[in-house]
């Protein structure tokens, strides 16, 4: 049943049904609070309507049972940075970056945050930094696929 359940607000989050889905996961977490998926997943439904303390709480929640994953502490830096909390949104931009150099998405959220603090080098450096790892990630998959891939 659960399987059922977690396969239905998965699928309401990729059809953008992000309340339908927030309700899926709530049933989930009733029955299995420790479920990490529903966690990460309910929080990015959170964050995808702008509820950012829920989003935040549920982020957490996930840090609390596993430390090790780069995209949650991006995804809850985003909820901070949201609402200008800039000091907690560094902290975890950073521990996204340290789990995981190779992460564009940390480079581009820190990058965001940097021009809000007026640190435009900084930012300049971040997004550079996050294309790069964007090209070389495209790259790879390219290349895995039989596809030569070129930079001009």
């Amino acid at each position: 049943m659960t399987e059922d359940l977690l396969l239905d607000a998965k699928y309401a989050f990729a059809q953008g049904n992000f309340e339908e889905c927030i309700q899926g996961f709530d049933k989930i977490l009733e029955k299995e609070p420790e479920n990490l998926i529903a966690l990460f997943t309910r929080g990015s439904a959170k964050l995808r309507i702008k509820d950012f303390l829920g989003a935040i709480k549920d982020f957490t929640s996930y840090i609390e049972k596993n430390k090790t994953n780069e995209k949650v502490f991006c995804s809850r830096g985003n909820a901070f940075l949201a609402l200008d909390r800039t000091d907690e949104a560094m902290t975890d931009f950073q521990r996204s970056i340290d789990l995981n150099p190779q992460y564009p998405t940390a480079y581009f959220s820190r990058s965001e945050l940097f021009l809000r603090l007026n640190e435009q080098e900084q930012a300049d450096e971040d997004k550079f930094l996050g294309e790069q790892l964007q090209r070389q990630i495209a790259q790879a998959y390219y290349e895995t696929q039989g596809i030569m891939y070129q930079n001009f």
